[in-house]
């Protein structure tokens, strides 16, 4: 069976995810062809992430420049049939459909719906899914709205869901189209475990102390200024350090330098401003005692959350959506409104005391087994193996059991 991927975006966790398809893909023994834009195998992402892995992998760079725009959407999806006839493929797999789930339901919502060539299905992966949100401001209302009308019309054959809590919104609204409705893992890489002291050592930064940390793409100043303000009002050990760990945009890094600048030359705030390897992003977060995920209002899946609590290190959220739910639901640390500084700093001191002392629970370790990397393929593949008359991964764990310790599991 010949699949046929389409990914114009390979920043961020896009790599990472394509890689885990494709080496499902592989392990089923079918073709892969990879659709994406042109220069995409000479980008950073592609060499850290997929070099290895695409010899067997055919690559076609005829997709046009990505942008978010409805129009671009309305392009990608004309570029997708045509690479469909171009390669006659079998299957379709889009890891990112988020904008073309609302396009291919607002199309279904006129009388306009599209339809895939004959003997070819389709799936998708909805990453950020925005109607079960509150809605904080009107264009998170406006996205809202939009979700809410048509992400469920999308003609996909299978529609996945890197959120559990949209997924059971749309399986509890429309009960009657559930089968193609799937939660998909979010993967995250096995932790080494190793000690702070270790990790602390090969990142170059010093071994003594405590640590909470904020890893990952710094791109929103506000984030980085209200994690810093708490830091600098919390009453914490002189030793106590502050790890920014991932490349900064100018915004972020002159906030860093001017407004805190202070801790900075006392040594208190440590940055890696740079592209982080998964090797060091693995170090990072070991490297922590604490943590830190300062986005307000964020919807969606957190991989930096799923890291830490893999590591077995615990983490300081905001009080909103998925990350108040999942620290909640699996005892993975604290949760807190971020927007409040000196409520911010309150957190961050109970937390950084109580960190060293927490062990992972039995329903984080079910939390963490669900989001390996092994069952990502296991789920990505599943409706591959079903069409090629292959058994289920024996290896594939179920979201029921993340929820319901009583729920048999095979493995």
């Amino acid at each position: 069976m010949r699949v046929l991927i389409v990914e114009p975006d390979l920043t961020g966790h896009h790599a990472p995810y394509l890689r885990h398809l494709l080496c499902g893909i592989a392990d089923l023994g079918a073709e892969a062809v990879v659709v994406t834009c042109r220069g995409a195998a000479q980008s950073r992402q592609f060499a850290l992430h997929l070099q290895d892995v695409s010899g067997a992998v055919r690559w076609d760079e005829r997709l046009s420049p990505f942008n978010r725009t409805p129009h671009y959407t309305h392009q990608l999806f004309a570029e997708l049939l045509q690479a469909v006839r171009r390669h006659h493929a079998e299957h379709v797999w889009v890891p990112y459909a988020d904008f073309m789930s609302l396009y291919l339901g607002a199309r279904a919502s006129i009388g306009w719906k599209a339809h895939w060539p004959a003997g070819v299905e389709a799936e998708g992966l909805n990453i950020r899914t925005t109607f079960a949100y509150p809605a904080p401001h009107w264009r998170k209302l406006l996205s809202k709205s939009l979700s809410r009308l048509f992400v469920h019309k999308a003609n996909w054959d299978i529609l996945h869901f890197l959120d559990p809590i949209p997924y059971e919104v749309i399986c509890r609204q429309y009960p009657h189209q559930s089968g193609r409705f799937r939660l998909m893992p979010d993967p995250v890489e096995n932790v080494p475990r190793i000690s702070p002291d270790v990790a602390r050592g090969k990142l170059g930064i010093p071994a003594s102390g405590r640590y909470a940390g904020y890893l990952g793409l710094m791109t929103d100043r506000g984030n980085v200024d209200r994690l810093l303000a708490a830091f600098r009002r919390a009453k914490l050990s002189p030793d106590d350090r502050l790890l920014l760990a991932g490349p900064m945009n100018d915004a972020v890094r002159a906030c860093v330098n001017q407004d805190f600048g202070d801790l900075l030359r006392s040594g208190r705030v440590l940055v890696i401003d740079r592209h982080l390897n998964l090797e060091e992003v693995m170090l990072g977060v070991m490297a922590c005692d604490l943590v830190c995920i300062p986005a307000k209002f964020r919807m969606g899946s957190s991989s930096f959350l799923i890291r830490a609590a893999t590591a077995g290190r615990p983490v300081l959220a905001d009080n909103f959506g998925w990350t108040d739910w999942a620290v909640e639901r699996f005892d993975l640390g604290w949760h807190v409104d971020v927007s409040d500084v000196p409520v911010f700093a309150r957190a961050l001191e109970v937390a950084m005391e109580n960190a060293q002392e927490r062990a992972p629970s039995p329903a984080a370790e079910r939390f963490v087994r669900f989001h390996s990397t092994q069952n990502f393929k296991a789920h990505c593949t599943a409706r591959l193996r079903e069409r090629l008359e292959l058994p289920p991964d024996p290896n594939i764990v179920p979201w029921q059991w993340v929820l319901d310790e009583s729920f048999a599991l095979n493995a």
